[in-house]
């Protein structure tokens, strides 16, 4: 039987499972996967990835390791379904885009929002907006990167396809950081601008309760994106513990 404590879910999530693994080949095989593609040495030439890497990896070894752990000595909720997300929150805070490009706002998903939607949101959770991050260069609402904001918490698919899940119970700290440094942008950053056409100076940091980097949103939408959500994700941040 799989463990199927909270933490061993979050857990799993990093590693890309779907569910807490049953043997300790599957948990290796998943690590492997893992650890190759965020090892930090692969984004050498990006500083900005490369700290994101470095995080990433972090967590990596932690997922390994804990999981490993409470295979030996699952914990069971016999009770309660597997992944079944925290109690619902009455009231929701309103998010608004403006009709921007790739964002949109329940109930008017677009198809391909609507079949992201399908597979990820499950009852009694619901879809509250979805926000394409597929970048400079792609067509508006194709979602090959995108973040869904939901009831409960927020799912992102990043640049190498790695879908993850942070319930808004686990939500730490959101920052929007200056990218430049000395009143400069780098090189790499100046690039994306020119691709885009529109100056970037923020970046969106999400981080969990325990400080370690979920995701951060770089130059994939506008600044008026990242404040958007910036001001939503402080709303949904839980209460600081006593």
């Amino acid at each position: 039987m799989p463990c199927v404590c909270q933490q061993c879910l979050q857990h799993g999530q990093t590693l890309g499972l779907t569910q807490s693994p049953t043997a300790r080949s599957a948990l290796r095989k998943a690590y492997r996967t893992a650890a190759k593609l965020w090892h930090p040495d692969r984004f050498e030439r990006d500083p900005d990835r490369r700290l994101e890497a470095e995080e990433r990896f972090k967590q990596i070894q932690i997922a390994f390791r804990e999981l490993a752990e409470h295979l030996e000595t699952p914990v069971e909720w016999p009770v309660e379904p597997a992944f079944a997300p925290p109690a619902p929150t009455p009231v929701s805070p309103p998010i608004f885009f403006g009709g921007a490009p790739g964002c949109f706002v329940a109930p008017d998903f677009s198809p391909v929002a609507e079949r992201i939607i399908l597979a990820h949101v499950r009852e009694p959770d619901r879809a509250l907006a979805i926000v394409d991050l597929s970048g400079p260069g792609a067509e508006p609402g194709t979602f090959t990167q995108y973040i869904l904001l939901t009831g409960h918490g927020l799912v992102v698919r990043d640049a190498l396809n790695l879908v993850s899940l942070l319930w808004y119970d686990h939500l730490g700290e959101i920052r929007l950081v200056d990218k430049r440094r000395k009143g400069k942008l780098g090189l790499w950053h100046r690039f994306l601008e020119n691709v885009s056409g529109t100056e970037q100076k923020y970046i969106l940091e999400i981080r969990r309760r325990d400080g370690s980097l979920f995701h951060a949103v770089a130059s994939q939408v506008d600044d008026s994106i990242k404040i958007i959500l910036y001001n939503f994700l402080q709303q949904r941040r839980p209460e600081p513990r006593r």
